[in-house]
């Protein structure tokens, strides 16, 4: 390869020998992998820098080429280019400062990581992590971050708690990105597509480390009983310290992720406040007295309970997948019942869809997406709806006619689902073709698109605003 292109020779005399791997190379194979399989444009070259120093030149020369390239961080965002992928892999360092509360932490780790080493370093401290160990700090942060602790402290791109980032700029420069706050602002939930990030300063929260948290699982007869449980339970609570995930189950995409084949529901209980209170009427009582539960709870970290999802991380790279993350104001009884039809009849139209087809209710407390004085506070103006409705589609590669649905199926199950529901109505991860990003921005459009055009006016980094 380097015979038949000249530029993989410009590029190795930018970088160490080890900082550049071809598609034999294990490097390459584990970080080039995209988590939707049909996302992943198979580079040329891996390129992962071990120095700012050198990462600011490869970015240089890579804007002034005509190379098609893409900057990843921990991979779940499905980062890939035709010719070169930069993987920031490398930068993992953390630094925790308890006087400040604060922790730096390089962008190319995953939240795992990160969590590991606050525990370690900063015991008795929570970062606004994401609820899945394998999502990376880069690309989570600046595309919304919700956390379990959202709740109580809002989310990670939020001005409290993304305090600043270092970043290289398209023609090479390094700053921290708060010596120009139009940077900083469009970072905070507006994507990666200004510059590359390489150093986040987050905000920490002091934290218990004891959390009530765990799976509770119900046969599919229970759908009625427990739709109006979920639904009453959002109604009446508003403590931040209690969230919960509402699943749809399924035999074919629990075996692909090494989990028992048991059709049916889930929820994943949450609650800061203890055992105790989780168990009790205030609590997640209510869900433990539905017949047929199945209590897989117990007491836990707040590290811990980030990696009660860590078995889906098999599935990386082997669906064609797509997801979205659209916003609802409240979760009625009615809402669960669409979103359980709507899934059953995409299995019924195609059987494939069960490899990447679900339902995932994420049940907010009001603060998780209010805790920003104005919507200009953030790139993301922000939403007055509460809960998010995650769906996924797909299936194994190999079938044009299920790509076709899932896409299509995707783009109409929130307007299925939710009476209310507008193109407005979605978090800013997960954004897909079918997706308005000028309403899913408002009234921060215009202004994003002006930052866009200064910081990589040639649209090289992608991003939402090319």
């Amino acid at each position: 390869m380097a015979a038949s292109h000249v530029w993989v020779s410009e590029l190795q005399a930018l970088v160490e020998g080890d900082e550049l791997a071809l598609p034999s190379s294990q490097l390459y194979i584990e970080e080039s992998k995209t988590w939707a399989a049909q996302r992943n444009l198979n580079p040329k070259v891996l390129v992962r820098p071990k120095s700012v120093e050198r990462l600011s030149q490869v970015l240089a020369y890579l804007n002034d080429s005509s190379l098609d390239f893409a900057v990843r961080s921990g991979g779940v965002g499905s980062s890939s280019a035709k010719d070169v992928l930069i993987s920031l892999a490398a930068f993992n360092g953390f630094e925790f400062d308890s006087h400040t509360e604060t922790i730096t932490v390089g962008a190319g780790q995953t939240w795992g990581e990160a969590d590991q080493k606050l525990e370690k370093d900063g015991p008795g401290y929570a970062a606004l992590s994401a609820r899945c160990t394998f999502v990376g700090v880069g690309g989570s942060t600046i595309a919304g971050g919700i956390s379990w602790a959202s709740s109580e402290f809002g989310l990670a791109s939020d001005p409290q708690n993304l305090l600043d980032a270092q970043v290289v700029t398209n023609d090479g420069r390094v700053l921290w990105a708060s010596k120009e706050p139009e940077l900083l602002w469009a970072i905070r939930g507006g994507g990666g597509g200004f510059a590359g990030r390489f150093t986040h300063t987050l905000r920490v929260h002091k934290y218990t480390s004891s959390i009530y948290t765990g799976s509770i699982i119900f046969p599919n007869d229970s759908l009625a009983e427990l739709a109006k449980a979920v639904s009453d339970f959002t109604r009446r609570t508003r403590d931040p310290k209690m969230a919960m995930h509402v699943f749809c189950l399924d035999l074919a995409h629990a075996a692909l992720t090494g989990q028992n084949p048991a059709a049916g529901i889930m929820i994943v209980v949450y609650d800061a406040n203890g055992e105790a209170h989780g168990r009790s009427d205030e609590g997640f009582g209510w869900a433990l007295g539905v017949k047929g539960a199945v209590d897989k709870t117990r007491t836990m970290t707040f590290a811990k309970a980030n990696r009660q999802q860590d078995n889906l991380r098999v599935a990386m790279g082997m669906t064609n997948s797509w997801m979205s993350g659209a916003t609802i104001p409240n979760l009625d009884e009615e809402i669960i019942f669409r979103s359980w039809k709507w899934f059953n009849e995409l299995l019924a139209k195609d059987p494939r869809q069960s490899a990447g087809a679900f339902v995932l209710i994420e049940v907010m407390q009001t603060p998780a997406f209010s805790s920003i004085s104005s919507r200009q506070d953030t790139a993301w103006p922000h939403t007055a709806n509460r809960h998010i409705l995650q769906l996924g589609t797909g299936s194994f590669p190999g079938s044009p006619e299920s790509d076709a649905l899932s896409l299509k199926a995707l783009a109409e199950a929130p307007f299925e689902i939710s009476p209310t529901h507008t193109k407005a109505d979605y978090i800013p991860n997960f954004i897909n073709s079918f997706n308005d990003i000028e309403a899913i921005f408002g009234e921060n459009y215009p202004l994003l698109k002006e930052i866009k055009k200064k910081y990589d006016p040639h649209g090289r980094l992608g991003g939402h605003f090319a």
